[in-house]
């Protein structure tokens, strides 16, 4: 092992404030990505059920784009998760009475405000591409 390895730090302290703000914004991030995951296991949910229906064509499988796309959201959330509750406990050994389930909480209401924002200025763009498709067959453009 060379030299210059075993004089790395095996621990990075943080400051106090750096670690108050980083509470919130972990649980900010996981509230942002929490109802993307949540629907894509629905999406993956319903997939499955309607794999079984009887009906004119043939049925599909389950899309495996859909099945990374939950996994690896699942996965986001946790290590966000799990970085959120770490820094908390660091917080708590740091400074004995930090506040840490009150700015957890603000944070993750943020996020997923910040999500609906996302989502309903994303299905305001469709229903206008829509809007604009249907139009443009009726005057004969497309």
């Amino acid at each position: 092992m060379p030299i210059w390895f075993a004089m790395l730090p095996t621990e990075v302290v943080t400051p106090t404030e750096q670690l108050r703000d980083a509470v919130p914004g972990l649980a900010g991030i996981m509230g942002l990505l929490l109802f993307p995951m949540f629907g894509a296991w629905v999406r993956l949910l319903l997939q499955y059920l309607e794999r079984g229906r009887p009906g004119i064509t043939r049925p599909r499988s389950v899309s495996s784009l859909d099945m990374i796309r939950a996994v690896g959201l699942t996965m986001l959330v946790a290590f966000f998760l799990l970085t959120a509750v770490r820094a908390g406990n660091e917080l708590r050994d740091i400074q004995a009475e930090a506040p840490v389930v009150g700015p957890s909480l603000q944070g993750m209401v943020v996020g997923v405000c910040i999500w609906a924002i996302y989502a309903a200025g994303l299905s305001t763009l469709r229903a206008h591409a829509d809007r604009r498709k249907r139009s443009d067959r009726r005057i004969g453009l497309r």
